[in-house]
């Protein structure tokens, strides 16, 4: 008898639930309710948003070099455990001579631009005293024309737009140079702190090498750690996908603006295009960065088959990138390339330049946590 009013009082408890909406479940008794549920999936998703805000806001910046440790470490472990089977050499010394070597193949390569660009410096100083003479002759020409057909001084509108272009090359040396020597001071700070960070970052990563299965070991049962690893995994890999995609799209641009470079004779036409495909990746940049320039500087100096080329391949790259893009990121990534420029937007106005890097970073986590917190329990 006790047993049936149990069960009949349950089957109230139920009833009262449903009638109320389900409220019941919210409050810890009662039937189940879908409303509640995601209120408090809701709720868990705007933690994990601050909770990454939070991180990329003080964590990140705090540990900048031992994130690219970690992620080297991360992508080269397996490759270094099977070389040092096959070896016998410990893993952080593999690692450490792999790394020594890509610095050595950096600074060859930055010591081979840095040449080139000194050699088309001197080439453009040159190409620039045969635009200034033949700015001169159209000045004298308009100057000429006015006098001609509207009965105006052109000996003395001459001398006063000279007069002008004299004042604005005056105010520029006056203000640029003391600007130029605070850039340079800047530029050496940037030099120390990017040598300390590389340091510090190679250091980590041979310390981690060494430590990685050890480290594993320790914290594979942690739960948190766990989820925490298993959402590391997931933004490497679609970081990955992004990277991939992103250099298909430089290979696309770059291959366009040096044939259409090329094929109009632009001298420097590879080191240009090759430029092109590397600002072309950067958002609000984009090729005409490069290509615009170049066309109006091959019209400048009487070369008009080389400015339209350029102005085709700029055209090209373009309409190139706008097919390619949403087709190659919505595969690889499954970010819209709309919510990935404003992510890198949104990026830039919380966390400065390097929000270019930590915008998009943190639409896929949010991403990842979001899909991780609705799909929990089915």
């Amino acid at each position: 008898m006790g047993h049936f009013s149990d069960e009949s009082g349950k089957n109230v408890q139920r009833e009262n639930g449903r009638r109320n909406g389900g409220c019941g479940g919210v409050w810890g008794d009662g039937g189940e309710n879908p409303m509640g549920e995601n209120v408090r999936k809701a709720l868990y998703l705007a933690l994990w948003a601050a909770a990454l805000y939070g991180g990329f806001r003080y964590l990140v910046p705090l540990m900048a070099p031992f994130w690219p440790a970690l992620l080297i470490v991360y992508l080269c472990y397996p490759t270094l455990k099977r070389v040092q089977e096959a070896t016998h050499i410990r893993r952080e010394i593999l690692l450490g001579g792999f790394l020594l070597l890509l610095a050595a193949l950096a600074g060859v390569l930055l010591w081979r631009l840095v040449y080139a660009g000194s050699v088309h410096a001197a080439q453009f100083g040159r190409e620039v005293v045969f635009a200034q003479e033949k700015m001169d002759a159209a000045l004298r020409g308009c100057c000429s024309y006015l006098e001609q057909n509207w009965g105006l001084n052109g000996t003395e509108a001459e001398h006063m737009f000279r007069e002008r272009l004299e004042e604005m090359a005056q105010n520029f040396r006056s203000q640029g140079i003391p600007e130029a020597i605070k850039q340079t001071w800047a530029c050496c700070r940037g030099f120390v702190s990017a040598a300390a960070f590389l340091g510090v970052g190679f250091i980590s990563s041979l310390l981690l090498c060494r430590d990685y299965e050890r480290m594993l070991g320790a914290l594979g049962d942690n739960p948190v750690f766990a989820t925490a690893w298993r959402f590391f995994g997931k933004t490497v890999s679609a970081v990955g996908s992004y990277a991939r995609a992103q250099g298909l799209l430089m290979l696309a641009v770059t291959l366009t603006a040096a044939a259409g470079l090329l094929l109009g004779r632009v001298k420097n036409a590879v080191l240009l295009a090759l430029l092109t495909g590397l600002l072309d990746a950067l958002p609000f940049i984009g090729s005409g960065i490069v290509l615009i320039p170049a066309a109006l500087w091959q019209l400048l100096i009487g070369r008009v088959w080389g400015a339209v080329c350029a102005a085709a391949a700029y055209v090209l790259c373009a309409v190139g990138r706008e097919l390619l893009e949403p087709r190659l990121l919505g595969e690889r990534v499954g970010i819209y390339p709309v919510v990935m420029l404003l992510s890198v937007y949104a990026g830039v106005k919380l966390f400065g330049l390097s929000g270019i890097l930590l915008g998009p970073l943190y639409a896929v986590l949010l991403r990842e946590g979001a899909r991780e917190i609705w799909n929990r329990g089915r």
